[in-house]
């Protein structure tokens, strides 16, 4: 059971809010993420290791998107067409929300990105890491059968 700290980017605390803007326009926040276990995958279009990442991580929504995990990419300080040009040039399929000023970046303690986070049903943080960790389908799943 989590023990309920401030809210910061270490496993076991809870994830911090947020509402940002997606790319289509709607905006986007934590509460959306909550009740289903999410991803979250910051990125920027510059960043060659984010373009290696992207694969997965479509694979990775493809797999458990139906299954009620959520997936959102949060693009970092990229202008609106920059990250457009991003999401084509990575063919991203999964939906994305921009941090003009990465402000919820800093809240995240991103350090570099990739910044991947799995979340729980409750908006706690599970994994924190610069990459899709090998064994996330065993994490999801895990987050999936967990009824808390």
């Amino acid at each position: 059971m989590p023990t309920i700290g401030r809210a910061g980017t270490q496993v076991g605390n809870p994830a911090p809010d947020f509402q940002l803007p997606k790319i289509d326009g709607a905006t986007v926040s934590l509460a959306d993420l909550r009740g289903k276990p999410a991803v979250i995958v910051f990125w920027a279009s510059w960043c060659s290791s984010c373009k290696e990442e992207a694969p997965r991580i479509n694979a990775l929504a493809a797999e458990y998107v139906g299954k009620g995990v959520r997936v959102l990419g949060i693009n970092v300080k990229d202008s609106p067409a920059g990250a457009e040009a991003g999401v084509k040039e990575f063919g991203i399929k999964f939906p994305v929300a921009r941090d003009p000023d990465a402000s919820v970046a800093r809240a995240y303690g991103v350090r570099g990105t990739p910044t991947v986070i799995f979340l729980d049903r409750k908006g706690f943080v599970r994994y924190f890491g610069n990459e899709l960790p090998h064994d996330y389908a065993r994490r999801l799943n895990s987050l999936l059968s967990d009824n808390i």
